[in-house]
C-alpha cells in the first residue's frame, strides 16, 4: 500500500480508496489488506481511514463484505462509529495531509449530502469540533478548548487551517448567575462573573436558559454590517439550539425540553471573541474565535462569503 516515506504520514486516503475499490470484487483480499494496513496506524489514523473508506463503499461492496463474519463485523463497527462521539485530537496533527484527512472524514461521516458534495467539489467548508465543557468553567467566561477548521480543497490545495474556538455559552450570560437580594438566583453560580442575561425559558420555570448550537450542518453567509466591529457570519436558515434547563452547566438528556428549534432563529453567529489572554470567549451560544487569531481566520476564508458549517460533539 502506498504511504509516505515519513512513518508519521501514511496516505490514509489512498488506503481508504483502495479498500473501497477492492471490496466489491475481492472482499477477502480487501479485508486482508485492511488488517495489514491497520497494524501500523495510530487510533486517530485508523478511525480516519475507516470513515473515508466507509463513505466510498458501494452497495455492491457492502453486500460482498457482509457475506463473511469478519466483513460484517467491520461494517457494524464502522456504522456504530457514526452514532458515537468521535475522539477529537489536539489539532493540527503531525502533517497537513493527516489534518485534512481527519476533518474530511468527519464531514463525510456527519455532514449533510450538500456538505459532502461541497467537500468533494473542493469548496470551502468549516468544521466545528466541540469538546463539551461546563458553562460554569472559567468563572462562566467560557473556554477556547474547541476547534474550528477551515477546509479548502480548491485547486487541489486540500488545506486545513485550525483555529481555537468556543462553541458553547459561558454562564456569565445565565439568569441563574444574576444577583438577587444578597445572593444569586442559583447558588451553584456564586463564582460566575455575571455579565447579562441571554436565553429563553424552555420549561416555564421563570428562568431563561442559555443555549448552544446543536451539532449538525448549517449554511452560513456574510452577516450584514458584521458583528462586534468585525466581519462575522450568520446562518441563512433557522438554527436548532440545546438549552441547559436544569442549570448544571451541561447539555444532555438530563435537561427536559432542551431541544429548541424555534427561538434561536439565525442568531448564533460565527464571530470574534475576547483574546486568549483575556480569558473571555464572549460566547452566549455563538461560535467564537479569539480576537488575537481572528484576522488569520478571516484571511483563511478569503473573499468567500457563504459555506457549510459541520459541527460535531466529540470528546
Amino acid at each position: 500500500m502506498t504511504t509516505s516515506l515519513n512513518p508519521y504520514d501514511p496516505d490514509v486516503e489512498s488506503m481508504a480508496r483502495a479498500f473501497a475499490d477492492r471490496a466489491a470484487s475481492a472482499p477477502d483480499e480487501a479485508l486482508s489488506q485492511w488488517r495489514a494496513d491497520s497494524v501500523s496506524l495510530t487510533p486517530v489514523q485508523r478511525a480516519t481511514t475507516a470513515r473515508l473508506a466507509a463513505s466510498q463503499l458501494s452497495w455492491r461492496a457492502r453486500a460482498a463484505l457482509s457475506g463473511s463474519s469478519s466483513g460484517a463485523t467491520l461494517l457494524v463497527e464502522w456504522d456504530r462509529d457514526r452514532l458515537t462521539a468521535p475522539y477529537v485530537p489536539q489539532l493540527p496533527l503531525l502533517t497537513a495531509r493527516q489534518t485534512y484527512a481527519y476533518c474530511a472524514g468527519i464531514v463525510l461521516q456527519r455532514g449533510t449530502s450538500a456538505a459532502v458534495n461541497a467537500l468533494k467539489q473542493g469548496r470551502m467548508i468549516l468544521v466545528g469540533l466541540r469538546r463539551e465543557t461546563s458553562t460554569l468553567a472559567n468563572r462562566g467566561r467560557g473556554v477556547y478548548d474547541d476547534h474550528i477548521v477551515v477546509l479548502n480543497g480548491g485547486d487541489g490545495l486540500r488545506t486545513a487551517r485550525v483555529f481555537p474556538a468556543c462553541t458553547e455559552p459561558g454562564a456569565q450570560y445565565s439568569q441563574r448567575a444574576a444577583p438577587k437580594g444578597t445572593g444569586r438566583v442559583d447558588a451553584r453560580y456564586n463564582d460566575v462573573i455575571y455579565k447579562h442575561t441571554e436565553g429563553f425559558d424552555m420549561n416555564n420555570d421563570g428562568i431563561r436558559e442559555v443555549g448552544r448550537l446543536r451539532a449538525g450542518t448549517y449554511f452560513f453567509g456574510e452577516k450584514p454590517k458584521g458583528h462586534l466591529k468585525a466581519r462575522a457570519f450568520q446562518a441563512t436558515r433557522a438554527q436548532t439550539a440545546e438549552r441547559d434547563t436544569d442549570g448544571d452547566g451541561r447539555f444532555n438528556a438530563m435537561d427536559p425540553y432542551r431541544i429548541d428549534p424555534t427561538t434561536v432563529g439565525t442568531t448564533m453567529y460565527i464571530h470574534r471573541g475576547g483574546t486568549q489572554a483575556s480569558g473571555n470567549t464572549w460566547s452566549a451560544g455563538c461560535q467564537t474565535i479569539p480576537d488575537n487569531v481572528y484576522p488569520r481566520f478571516l484571511a483563511s476564508m478569503g473573499l468567500i462569503s457563504s459555506f457549510h458549517y459541520v459541527l460535531v460533539d466529540g470528546y
